[in-house]
């Protein structure tokens, strides 16, 4: 790689432009801070995270116009294609100039070759990747083309499955071959034998499964046709060999078709670095050598002069293109004809663009296409990024380090060690400005350096390769000078995936693994009062995995080898609900901050509470610590306690430079026998109380540390009666009902308002649990919302489904992770169950330390291994259903951890995710954005559903309001089908971590979708409901103790609203945890093609439960909907507000003969029309029946309403 001087040049250019603009701001800040004693903050805008301005530290982008430089430096750029997922259009603005060319993988099968979603799929390391050969003679050929670095290779593998016709076995035979020109092959190894390849399928369900056949385990071999065989074969080369090409022949003549998974290439055990991100080049590559395009967005309107490129394979026909919308372009230049590959285009004018694109229509080299490194576009404007401040110093003398001085800067441009980084005098002002808390791809994108990932297919146009790197952070702060005599502490909350740390030029240590808190002692090093230095190399992880693409009909594979680095965010390789992200969310992903103690320090505080159940008129509280020395005397103090108002303090003496373990219970202190305590209760059971916890030790009459949190009175029991986990909670049942968290946010950007939101919403959906699924949402403030909002937490473990992923490779990183993350949330109440797997058991060796920990760690929450065996069940489906199929195969003997469907998004969301170009009909963007018509939340089921429903949709709009009508009845129904056995469901999913279009309740901008409500209708407490597979009425209680005095009443209604089935009322009462099943219902002969099922559960006057059910007579009854008319719905608003919140009521009638399904109020600002979210509603994508009345109650923070006065907007499919 070469790094040319002008890139230094204009990197220090880029350093005196921001320097002038942070003088600016800063001064700017200063200026509103001093005149401004109250200012209403508001959110920062939908979708956008970290939303609240106080827990937002990126940096500010000002146009600067004064400076002469490049302007296209770290500014995005699209592209009309790329190779591959590593040389992107980015590379061509990251300001590295490479003259070397490029190494590229080209990958050759019997039916041709592969594109570049496929490409990679047998070297990928993850055998759910598949190649499918049609032939019983086959081939797969591997080449390193271009400059590719290629790698030592001393043993192959390949594994896969065969289909054969088992009525003629005959000799076979494999071979392995490679070449270093494609032409001469030598021999690498071969297999044969007289029958069959492989083992049948069946043979691998009936014994204990070999290693090698990894996670084929998880295809389920038990139920495959006994014309399947499973392969692996090895072979081993005579000595290391450097081949750039690999061929794999396959010859069976009783074989019909050949899935290869894996293409292994080994140097020393280890797969060799071929594929994937490995291979870096700052270049991108065309994926053609027709007509190509790259260009880049300046970010406002820019004046230049001068636009240089520097090609590695150019183009020798083509032109410079300016635009100011991206879409109408005008040539300024024409591209140079004479195959140079550094070009200088000094324009004879100024231009004015936001936009520069470089059209290319004829290659120098047609067979590599067009390969650019660098493009740089010189003049004034555009936006620079600007430091955000540093946050200020907490009230303790917490010393929070986010915002300031931090920089950022790929490892492979940095040349000094971490102890000369950490010195002052280096010159960081050619780095990046890095946000911190936040990840690396993060801070690229609040520079402004790459497109938004979350939009379109954004995702392809950043460079895998880029990112799969070592970062270097650095920041440069003042700690206070109150900080003298003091002990001082760095503390890290949470990077990943490893760093090394280093402090005024020393290293203070290393942090392994992305769920382990990093504490270093500096009280030697730091200076108080003084500039400091602080440097953290981020490390890489080992594993990155491979890239995947979702397209129109197929998700990709699930996971792949980075779950082999765990504890990581192994999601981020890319599942069939998020796609990969590049970097692999490595960074500094949560807090860092300086503390201050005396030379006596408390350590991980424990509180667990015991009721003595059934009585809950007293509770027994027991606190267990730990104190530490740090001076080489002993020291006397006093150890001083608070649980809410009862204090309690003990006298300790401590040897020098001793731990000692200190426990307060009813025995040492009566005192801690609280009466009448004030239970914490899971959402739907009780009040969510809280008790602050405070801590302290005062030694020499001074406060040497303290600890201070909020914990819950509360006790959790189990039972595994009949094989099936049962959860009680202060003695009540607890019946979980909730969904499945795979991810946070895509690239970490959630904070407590996030996470409050997001819990708050499934409190309102009546949920009393969240599955934190494979342990990727870790944040202190999720369980903070949890314990606040009373949504008890099924805390999985760092392991993905066997078939998705490998092992952990360091088992004692994984365990020391865990046990610091147990210390870090075991005080929280929410907490309910510990799952060792996602669908498989724990590697033993991590089993059992995951129990033996517990016992000693958290040993009132219980542990299982499993989250889709043995207790529990899981599994799906993933996929819509007929409503009767959920209640006949769905009402689950055991809590179920997952079943889910496809739940779209508003019209307002999509444009929002997708460009508008490419919103309808259905394109491949959909897929990108987990719409896939394929895998397991088949889209194709759904489209079909709603097809055979209403007929063909011709507009996107109608086709959105009849998803609604669909996901409202199917969300609904897998709820109420719990209602037999009462176990518990946990959808799969109930939050995304994107902007996606399957698997949520809410979407990505937290707008409730109608699966929202038909989730919040299904679990109320005490519910009425009609059972679609038995057709009779139900009341089913989950959670109220004294449910009597209750009427139950139904009507039938039709189309025009007139009750056609004389209505009947039913007094009962219904014990909690109970369900009773009232009547049977039978469809009159005037019922027509569809009517109505109306159902109120009364107390006295009090509406307690309602339910609207739509019934069919045939299975195209409901076409009748695509040609209501139009109708208008008389609304009436009244508007309040108290403090800082808004609460709306609205009114909505249908004062017409024609129905309208489908409803759905938005609450918008009056004078921009924009929605504003989050919003809580009563209810929503209701139907109104010929004059029927409803009324709708709204909730929102006025911090989300960007200063508007909120109104409402009513909205249907044939509302006008």
């Amino acid at each position: 790689m070469k790094k040319s001087a002008r890139w230094k040049q204009f990197m220090a250019s880029f350093s005196r432009s921001t320097k002038a603009i942070r003088y600016a701001f800063c001064l700017a800040l200063l200026v509103i801070s001093g005149c401004a004693p109250v200012v209403q903050m508001y959110s920062l805008g939908v979708g956008v995270y970290p939303g609240d301005p106080t827990e937002n530290f990126s940096p500010t982008l000002v146009i600067d116009s004064t400076h002469y430089r490049n302007l296209a430096l770290l500014r995005p750029v699209y592209q009309s294609s790329a190779y591959d997922y590593n040389l992107t259009g980015q590379l061509i603005t990251d300001g590295i100039i490479d003259t070397t060319m490029p190494g590229w993988i080209v990958v050759t099968t019997s039916q041709g070759v592969l594109d570049k979603k496929e490409r990679e799929w047998v070297l990928d390391r993850h055998e759910a990747s598949t190649i499918g050969l049609d032939s019983s003679k086959a081939w797969i050929q591997v080449q390193m083309a271009g400059d590719y670095q290629v790698p030592a290779v001393d043993s192959l593998s390949m594994s896969g499955t065969v289909v054969v016709d088992t009525l003629q076995p005959c000799h076979w035979e494999i071979t392995v071959e490679g070449s270093y020109d494609g032409v001469k092959w030598n021999s690498l190894g071969i297999v044969s034998g007289d029958r069959f390849p492989g083992i049948a399928a069946t043979e691998l369900a009936s014994q204990p499964l070999p290693e090698k056949f990894g996670v084929f385990y998880g295809f389920g071999w038990k139920n495959a046709p006994g014309n399947i065989r499973v392969f692996n074969y090895s072979f081993e080369t005579d000595s290391t060999v450097h081949y750039k090409f690999y061929r794999l022949d396959l010859n069976s003549p009783s074989a019909k078709r050949w899935d290869i998974g894996i293409f292994g290439l080994y140097h020393n055990g280890h797969f060799a670095p071929i594929g994937g991100p490995y291979d870096f080049t700052s270049a991108w590559k065309s994926a053609s050598s027709g007509k190509e395009w790259v260009y880049v967005d300046l970010g406002a309107e820019c004046s230049f002069n001068d636009v240089k490129l520097f090609w590695i394979r150019p183009a020798v026909a083509g032109s410079i293109q300016v635009s100011d919308d991206a879409s109408n372009w005008k040539g300024i230049a024409p591209l140079p004809n004479n195959g140079a590959n550094d070009v200088d285009i000094r324009l004879d004018r100024e231009v004015k663009a936001r936009y520069v694109r470089v059209l290319m229509t004829t290659p120098a080299n047609k067979n590599d296409g067009y390969i650019l490194s660098e493009l740089e576009v010189l003049g004034t404007g555009g936006p620079l990024p600007v430091q955000h401040p540093q946050a200020p110093i907490d009230n303790d003398g917490k010393m929070s380090l986010s915002g300031g001085a931090w920089r950022l800067q790929r490892a492979s441009l940095v040349h000094f060690d971490g102890a000369a980084l950490s010195k002052l005098g280096f010159d960081d002002s050619g780095w990046l400005i890095a946000t911190v808390p936040g990840t690396v791809l993060t801070s690229y994108l609040n520079d402004g350096a790459i497109p938004n990932p979350d939009f379109g297919d954004n995702q392809v146009l950043i460079s895998d390769s880029y990112f799969y790197s070592d970062f270097w952070y650095r920041d440069v702060f003042t700690p206070p000078a109150s900080y003298h005599g003091h002990r001082t502490y760095l503390n890290f909350d949470g990077i990943n995936w490893k760093a090394v740390v280093y402090l005024n030029g020393h290293e203070l240590g290393r942090i392994d693994g992305a769920f382990i808190r990093g504490r270093f002692d500096v009280t030697d090093i730091l200076k108080p009062g003084a500039p400091n230095v602080l440097a953290v190399l981020v490390i890489k992880n080992a594993h990155p995995g491979f890239a995947t693409e979702q397209d129109r009909y197929n998700t990709d594979a699930n996971g792949g080898q980075l779950c082999e680095d765990s504890p990581t965010f192994s999601a981020s390789v890319g599942w069939d609900w998020i796609p990969t992200i590049r970097g692999r969310n490595t960074g500094i992903w949560s807090d860092v901050y300086l503390s201050k103690s005396g030379p006596v320090t408390i350590r991980d505080p424990f509180v667990s509470t015991t009721i003595p159940l059934p009585d809950t008129t007293s509770a027994d509280i027991n606190i267990v610590l730990t104190l530490h020395n740090h001076a080489r005397e002993s020291i006397r103090g006093t150890l001083r306690g608070r649980f809410g108002k009862v204090e309690f303090q003990r006298q300790v003496t401590l040897n020098s430079l001793e731990t000692k373990e200190i426990i307060f219970s009813p025995s040492t202190d009566p005192q801690l026998k609280l009466r009448n305590p004030k239970l914490w209760w899971p959402n739907g059971y009780g009040e969510q109380n809280l008790y602050k916890v405070n801590l302290e030790f005062i030694a020499d009459g001074k406060l040497s540390d303290s600890k201070s949190f909020n914990t819950g009175i509360r006790e959790v029991s189990y039972s595994e009666n009949g094989g099936a986990l049962r959860i009680w909670v202060n003695g009540r049942r607890l019946i979980a009902l909730g969904g499945n968290w795979g991810f946070p946010e895509s690239m970490l950007r959630y904070r407590a308002r996030e996470y409050d939101v997001a819990v708050r919403y499934h409190k309102d959906m009546n949920f009393t649990m969240i599955r934190d699924w494979v342990g990727q949402t870790e944040d202190d403030a999720f369980y903070d919302a949890c314990d606040k909002y009373g949504i008890m937490v099924w805390q999985d473990l760092w392991l993905a489904n066997p078939a998705d992923g490998p092992n952990p490779g360091d088992p004692q990183m994984f365990i020391r992770n865990f046990e610091d993350f147990v210390k870090r949330i075991r005080n929280h109440p929410c907490i309910a169950l510990y799952v060792g797997r996602n669908e498989g058991d724990p590697p033993p060796v991590i089993d059992s330390a995951l129990v033996s920990d517990l016992r000693e760690l958290d040993p009132g929450i219980k542990y299982i291994p499993n989250s889709a065996s043995g207790l529990v069940s899981g599994h799906g489906p993933y996929k819509l259903m007929p409503v009767r199929y959920y209640f006949q195969d769905r009402a689950t003997k055991r809590l179920h951890s997952e079943m889910g469907l496809p739940a779209i998004v508003s019209y307002a969301s999509l444009k929002q995710m997708i460009p508008i170009d490419s919103l309808w009909p259905q394109t491949s963007l959909w897929g990108v954005h987990d719409f896939t018509l394929g895998g397991a939340q088949n889209g194709a089921s759904f489209n079909r559903s709603i097809e055979e429903n209403f007929g063909d949709v011709d507009s996107l709009q109608k086709w959105l309001w009849l998803a609604d009508w669909t996901e409202y009845n199917a969300y609904r129904a897998m709820f109420e089908a719990q209602s037999r056995n009462r176990m518990g469901l946990l959808i799969w999913m109930s939050h995304p971590s994107w902007p996606s279009l399957t698997w949520q309740t809410y979407d990505y901008y937290f707008d409730p979708t109608a699966a929202y409500f038909g989730c919040k209708e299904a679990c109320e407490p005490l519910h009425i409901q009609w059972n679609a597979y038995t057709d009779s009425i139900e009341i089913v209680n989950y959670s109220v103790p004294d449910a009597s005095d209750l009427i139950a009443i139904m009507r039938v209604m039709n189309l025009s609203g007139r009750v056609i089935l004389k209505e009947k009322e039913v007094d009962l009462s219904c014990p909690e945890d109970s369900t009773i099943s009232l009547f049977p219902v039978v469809q009159p002969q005037a019922a027509g093609r569809v009517s109505f099922i109306s159902l109120e559960l009364r107390r006295g006057s009090k509406l307690i439960s309602r339910n609207l059910y739509w019934w069919k007579q045939v299975k195209d009854s409901m076409k009748f909907i695509m040609h209501l008319p139009k109708v208008h719905l008389a609304s009436h608003t009244s508007i309040r507000r108290s403090e800082d919140r808004w609460y709306l009521t609205t009114v909505v009638s249908n004062d017409t003969k024609y129905i309208a399904p489908i409803v759905k109020l938005t609450v918008v600002g009056d004078k921009d029309g924009r929605r504003i979210l989050p919003v809580i509603y009563s209810d929503n994508f209701i139907t109104l029946l010929p004059g029927e009345e409803r009324t709708i109650k709204m909730e929102l923070s006025n911090a989300d309403t960007r200063g508007e006065r909120p109104r409402v907007v009513v909205e249907g499919l044939n509302v006008e």
